[in-house]
C-alpha cells in the first residue's frame, strides 16, 4: 500500500462513516452497534493492508541479506519502500531497514547517517536498539571510538525498558558490542562470544562469513597471519558483495589460496539468527507493544 491508496482508503472510511451518521434513512435499517461494527472493520481491513506488505518486505530483506547476499537488491528494496511509504511510521521503519542494509554494503559513514536521521518516536522502542546496535557495529567499522561507545551506552540505557521477551534480543547485542569495544584488551574473551553467538550452523551464509571474519578479527590481533587468512579468505570466496568481503580484502594478506575456500550454499533452517544478522520481526503497533512492555516490567 503506498501513500495514495493509503489516503483513498482513510477517505473512504472517513466518508461511510460519517455517511452512516448523518444519513436519516440509514437508522431505520441499522442501530448504532453496526456503525460501530463497519467503523471496526475498516480499522482492521487498514491494519491488514498495512502490516502485510511490511511482513512480506521483512521476509524477503532478510533473505536478501542473509541467504542470497543481494545486499544491493536489499539497499534499493528498503530504499523504494521508504519513499512510497504511506504513514511517518512505516517510512521510518523502512529508513531503519535502508540504514542496515548501507552497513551491509559497507557504506558504513551513509549508515551512520541514516541512523541519526531516524524519528524515534514513530519507531517501537526495541527498534531503537537496532537502530544503536547497527550505529556501533559501523562506527566500529570506521574506528570512530566515541560513535562506538555513545551508541553502545544508549543501549544499555535502553534495558531496563524493555519487556522480558525482548531482553535476550538485546543481551545478545550488549555481549557482542562489549566484545568488540574490548577485543584489543581481551582477544581470547572475545573470541569465546564469537565462537558462542556466531559458531551455530544455522544454514545462513551471512551467520558464516560474519564468523570468519570476526575470526579473522581475532587471529590479526594474535599476529597469525595465516589463520587469519584462512578466514578471510572464506569470507573473500563467498561473500559477494557483502560488508564483510569487502573488509576482509583489505585485510588479505595472500598467504592462502582464495578459490580453496569456496562452498556450496545450504538452504536455511528456523533458528534464531546471530546477534549480526537481522532477527528483528515487524512490530506494526506501537503503543500496544509499549503498553505489553510496561504490564510486563510491572510483573517483574
Amino acid at each position: 500500500m503506498n501513500k495514495k491508496q493509503y489516503l483513498f482508503t482513510m477517505i473512504v472510511i472517513i466518508v461511510l462513516s460519517v455517511g452512516l451518521i448523518v444519513t436519516n434513512a440509514i437508522w431505520g435499517y441499522l442501530e448504532w452497534i453496526w456503525v460501530f461494527v463497519i467503523a471496526m472493520l475498516g480499522y482492521m481491513y487498514l491494519r491488514y493492508r498495512l502490516s502485510t506488505p511490511l511482513q512480506t518486505f521483512s521476509n524477503k530483506f532478510n533473505m536478501m541479506v542473509d541467504f542470497d547476499l543481494d545486499v544491493e537488491g536489499a539497499e534499493q528494496l528498503a530504499y523504494h519502500g521508504m519513499k512510497n511509504a504511506p504513514t511517518k511510521n512505516v517510512e521510518q521503519l523502512y529508513a531503519l531497514y535502508y540504514g542496515m542494509a548501507q552497513y551491509y554494503c559497507g557504506k558504513y559513514e551513509d549508515a551512520i547517517k541514516t541512523f541519526h536521521l531516524l524519528e524515534l518516536k514513530h519507531l517501537n522502542i526495541v527498534y531503537h536498539v537496532l537502530v544503536f546496535a547497527f550505529t556501533a557495529y559501523a562506527a566500529f567499522e570506521l574506528g570512530d571510538k566515541e560513535e562506538f561507545g555513545q551508541a553502545l551506552d544508549r543501549i544499555k540505557n535502553l534495558q531496563p525498558r524493555i519487556s522480558g521477551r525482548y531482553k535476550p534480543f538485546v543481551a545478545s547485542y550488549v555481549e557482542v558490542l562489549e566484545a568488540l569495544n574490548n577485543s584489543e584488551v581481551a582477544p581470547e574473551a572475545f573470541k569465546e562470544v564469537v565462537e558462542k553467538h556466531f559458531s551455530n550452523s544455522d544454514g545462513y551464509i551471512s551467520t558464516k562469513l560474519t564468523y570468519h571474519y570476526r575470526l579473522a578479527q581475532y587471529y590479526r590481533l594474535m599476529n597469525d597471519t595465516l589463520e587469519m587468512d584462512k578466514n578471510l579468505a572464506f569470507v573473500i570466496a563467498n561473500g559477494k558483495s557483502h560488508h564483510t568481503a569487502l573488509q576482509a580484502a583489505k585485510m588479505f594478506q595472500n598467504s592462502v589460496n582464495v578459490e580453496d575456500y569456496v562452498i556450496r550454499e545450504e538452504a536455511p533452517e528456523e533458528v534464531v539468527p546471530a546477534p549480526d544478522v537481522i532477527e528483528a520481526e515487524i512490530i506494526t503497533e506501537t503503543e500496544d507493544a509499549e503498553k505489553d512492555t510496561s504490564e510486563k516490567e510491572d510483573k517483574e
